[in-house]
């Protein structure tokens, strides 16, 4: 799109969005409930560093059913120098309960964010930010990295299709800072922004809640959360939660269990230490990419039938955060994160040699079986001879154990100095992480798992991220102008350790470092009070995946083995951002432009034999495009509290230098990257009234080309533009003197309210006959969810 209509479309959004703007109404974030708890401001549980940033909070006090109730309207603050965003703690509480939402989907709301799960309880969680996808971003939880520091992303990467840690009850609120941000904030990867994951908060006083839900597709969940209170300066809170569903498509089932425990011991007025633990375990069924002619015949909830071929996968994730504050005067304060984790991601998938590719079975099966056993053709290679235990090689290879598994461990030590007229963070980190990956085949299950008989491959990758960054916030001119520059430096190294595997000819190590230095600068100016222009520049790097090592293990065209060096070179990007931001009474708006320059794009490639994805380098490519936030708070409107928001981004990512694709050819200069909706819109409504809360979101997306599924380039095929409206109801009610709980809350949740169909992602296809077909996953249709909560 050119810059004129660009900056058109950018105006008409801003003049209707401020037209709406005298209709909305202020809704103060009371408690729910209707009682007279006062909300708890996240800013109170962490310190003044701006690794965490706090939102200015405005206080107003209503009177509902004549109880005093004090609210906190939380946004973001106007000397902000970086597009910042923040969803509170009162719509992290009242989110459906169904199926469908994630801690990823549930950042929809927000400019510029376009996520969705394939299956239920996030598995095959897809997310992108300004078109950056999850490992060109980072995602904390308490400012510590949840990124794979091997394959980058958070959900779904490297086939981790149900890797969840978080989940919306493990929360108190959620920063999310789109583009690349100051170094206090930012984290390994953090080309696209980092979303802050704030961990949920023990209560003063003791108590807790009870609760379950039912609805479509056979959903339920049970879950039951308990705080301590104040034991002599140690507060707890304990919660549980499982969540079961069969899943909108056929075969696709999930359990999930999640368990989070959080301590903060204020053991004198200066120290504090605090303990975040989290426990994951899911279990369930891959949704596979279905071809859209099979849809069509069968009904969009078909797939395969399990005698066909099936995927049952099994993820246990935990990690856990120790924290210790320490305030040696009033302007020294102290912050050191010492934190560990482990994924363990285990699948088995079959693939029925009887119903592979063929004139009457035209599409695909995924994971399928080998026709040819080439590896034993190597006399190192292993020894496994599928056609004499099993009468044929196909037989022999239709199971696929497929095993990953990280473990990591990580200090981030954090000095903050205030002066006069700065505020100056110094920060470090050093990161090491583990990884064992491995896949085996065989023509039975449970796949025996010998290293040189049948393994595939067998790896044990060591990775070690470091960093050192300062940063300064400079207030000048009775602070009307803030000024933010920091600089960081990041230092990486890698060892990739392969056996002899079915697609490893040779063993050997491959090793290789990297290391950069990632500037930022952030200006903002107070025009008059109340209205601040910002603008901001950074620069920074992304670390290749481990799969672009894998290439190093080869045979040439003479036959030797031979290892070559990783050619693979990082992603860097440049980011230049101008915004405004204006705040007054309980509006705020927000409008931003933005430009990051890309060189070295990643491009994801996949073998069509044996399905092994490689990344490597794409070209340069450029996104661009322009956000705008508006949120409006009037208070009472004479029946009830309203408020209101509404979003409009726009987005384009384009390739701007020509390359060549191993599978797609030629890929010119101007072609759109896949997976980007250029438009997205998003806007809803909350009212409140006596215990009654009523909210309605709709989003629109736009439409998205989609890559052809073994090259990794875009094409000219796409996903129609959807719009989607979520509808929840609930009612709060005091239980006085019943011995039985506190309060009582009913809800209702219908997402889809209008049932739209579309895919959620897709790809381009050959078919037997070389046909071209479009295979996808469906997006969930209307689901209707009840739930009921006690307080105690």
């Amino acid at each position: 799109m050119s810059t004129r209509k660009h900056g058109r479309n950018v105006l008409a959004a801003w003049i209707a969005a401020s037209l709406l703007g005298g209709v909305f109404a202020t809704a103060v974030h009371a408690d729910d409930h209707g009682t007279a708890q006062q909300t708890q401001d996240p800013a109170s549980v962490q310190d003044s560093s701006p690794q965490s940033t706090t939102s200015s909070s405005q206080k107003d006090v209503r009177q509902l059913k004549q109880v005093s109730v004090s609210a906190t309207v939380q946004t973001v603050p106007l000397t902000a120098a970086y597009t910042q965003g923040l969803i509170d703690e009162d719509t992290l509480r009242n989110l459906s309960p169904g199926p469908t939402v994630s801690v990823q989907t549930m950042l929809n709301q927000q400019p510029s964010v376009f996520a969705y799960a394939n299956g239920p309880n996030g598995v095959e969680t897809t997310i992108y930010v300004r078109a950056f996808n999850s490992s060109q971003f980072s995602e904390t939880f308490d400012g510590v990295a949840l990124n794979d520091l091997f394959n980058g992303g958070v959900t779904n990467q490297a086939e981790n299709r149900n890797n969840v840690l978080l989940i919306p009850g493990n929360l108190q609120s959620v920063e999310i800072y789109r583009g690349i941000n100051n170094p206090a904030v930012n984290s390994y990867n953090s080309l696209g922004g980092t979303v802050n994951f704030v961990p949920r908060q023990p209560d003063d006083t003791m108590g807790g809640t009870v609760g379950a839900s039912y609805g479509s597709f056979k959903s339920w969940d049970y879950h039951a959360t308990f705080n301590t209170g104040d034991w002599n300066g140690v507060k707890q809170v304990f919660s549980f939660e499982h969540s079961a569903s069969r899943g909108w498509i056929d075969n696709t089932g999930d359990h999930n269990n999640n368990f989070y425990w959080g301590l903060t011991y204020d053991f004198n007025d200066n120290n504090r230490l605090s303990n975040y633990l989290l426990f994951n375990n899911n279990k369930g069924f891959s949704p596979f990419n279905m071809p859209a002619p099979l849809q069509q015949q069968y009904g969009r909830n078909y797939q395969w039938p399990l005698s066909w071929t099936n995927s049952p996968i099994k993820d246990t994730n935990w990690m856990d955060i120790i924290e210790l504050k320490s305030k040696f005067s009033d302007d020294i304060q102290f912050q050191n994160k010492l934190f560990f984790g482990r994924n363990d991601y285990l699948r088995t998938s079959f693939s029925n040699p009887a119903f592979q590719q063929s004139a009457s079975q035209p599409y695909n099966l995924e994971d399928n079986p080998s026709s040819f056993a080439f590896w034993l053709g190597n006399p190192n290679g292993p020894t496994y001879d599928p056609a004499s235990v099993f009468g044929s090689v196909q037989n022999g290879t239709d199971y696929h154990f497929y095993g990953y598994t990280t473990k990591g461990v990580g200090d981030t030590p954090t000095l903050t100095l205030k002066l006069p007229q700065n505020e100056v963070v110094i920060g470090a980190n050093a990161t090491y992480g583990e990884l064992y990956s491995r896949e085996y085949w065989y023509g039975s299950a449970p796949v025996p798992k010998i290293l040189g008989y049948n393994d595939t491959w067998d790896e044990h990758d060591h990775r070690t991220l470091t960093s050192f960054f300062v940063q300064d916030t400079i207030s000048l001119f009775d602070n009307t102008l803030h000024l933010t520059p920091g600089v960081k430096y990041i230092y990486a190294s890698t060892t990739d350790r392969d056996a002899v595997g079915i697609y490893y000819p040779i063993a050997g190590e491959v090793h290789d470092t990297e290391h950069f230095v990632s500037p930022t600068f952030g200006i903002n100016y107070q025009l008059i009070d109340g209205l601040n222009v910002y603008a901001s520049y950074g620069k920074n790097f992304k670390l290749p995946d481990i799969s672009a090592y894998y290439g190093a293990f080869q045979t040439d065209a003479n036959g030797n083995n031979t290892i070559a060096p990783p050619h693979v070179k990082p992603e860097y990007v440049q980011d230049y951002e101008v915004g405004i931001r204006y705040q007054v009474d309980g509006f705020s708006a927000m409008v931003n432009g933005y430009r990051e320059n890309f060189r070295n794009t990643f491009v994801t490639v996949t073998n069509p034999v044996s399905l092994l994805s490689t990344f490597t380098n794409g070209g340069s490519s450029r996104y661009q495009g322009a956000e705008l936030q508006l949120q409006n708070n009037f208070g009472s409107v004479g029946v009830g509290d309203l408020s209101a928001y509404f979003n409009y981004a726009h987005n384009q990512a384009k390739f701007t230098s020509s390359f060549t694709s191993d599978f797609a050819g030629q890929v010119n200069a101007g072609q759109p990257l896949a997976g980007v909706p250029q438009n997205l819109i998003s806007a809803g409504f909350v009212w409140k009234y006596e215990g009654w809360r009523f909210n309605l979101d709709a989003r629109f997306v736009d439409k998205q080309y989609i890559d052809q599924l073994f090259a990794g380039t875009p094409t000219a095929s796409t996903i129609k533009p959807y719009a989607v409206v979520n509808l929840g109801v609930s009612d709060t009610i005091r239980l006085r003197d019943s011995g039985f709980g506190k309060q009582i809350r009913l809800g209702l949740n219908v997402d889809n309210l209008l049932d739209r169909q579309f895919l959620n992602t897709a790809f381009t296809d050959t078919d037997y006959f070389g046909n071209n077909f479009v295979r996808g996953v469906i997006a969930p249709p209307r689901t209707i969810t009840g739930s009921v909560d006690v307080d105690f």
